[in-house]
């Protein structure tokens, strides 16, 4: 009894697509692992924004206020916006992932904004007040 594609290329073990032997024959150098586009040139002290932070900068200015409200989104979504951290020194990147990790929540940086899902206001708060952050709510 023959099989359903006996003799097609479905029928055909997997051959390299460089060489065209089998993968138990095939001399063919394993290529090197992909980079990452962001690790491009990256310093240490370097910030997502390719600022480059010194000791005159380096710091965010102490009368800085986050401004924290709750958008509702289309679907009855509901979005916690921070806003107000425009100093170039606030790495925006950092903050918000220290943020989802330690409230345990999505979100994403959008612009100069924060944007962290469901109204979890209190919490983002209470987590910014740790940081030393000045925060008003809006």
């Amino acid at each position: 009894m023959s099989r359903l594609f006996s003799g097609t290329k479905f029928d055909q073990p997997k051959r390299c697509e460089k060489c065209g032997l089998l993968p138990e024959a095939c001399r063919c150098m394993a290529l090197p692992e992909k980079k990452r586009m962001g690790d491009r040139g990256k310093q240490p002290g370097q910030l997502s924004t390719g600022l480059t932070l010194t000791p005159e900068n380096a710091t965010p200015p102490k009368d800085q206020v986050a401004r924290l409200r709750v958008e509702n989104r289309k679907g009855g979504r509901e979005v916690t916006v921070i806003t107000g951290l425009e100093h170039p020194a606030n790495d925006l990147a950092k903050l918000c992932t220290e943020l989802k990790q330690a409230i345990g929540i999505g979100g994403s940086v959008q612009s100069r904004t924060i944007e962290l899902q469901g109204s979890r206001v209190e919490d983002v708060k209470k987590q910014l007040e740790q940081r030393a952050y000045k925060v008003r709510l809006t």
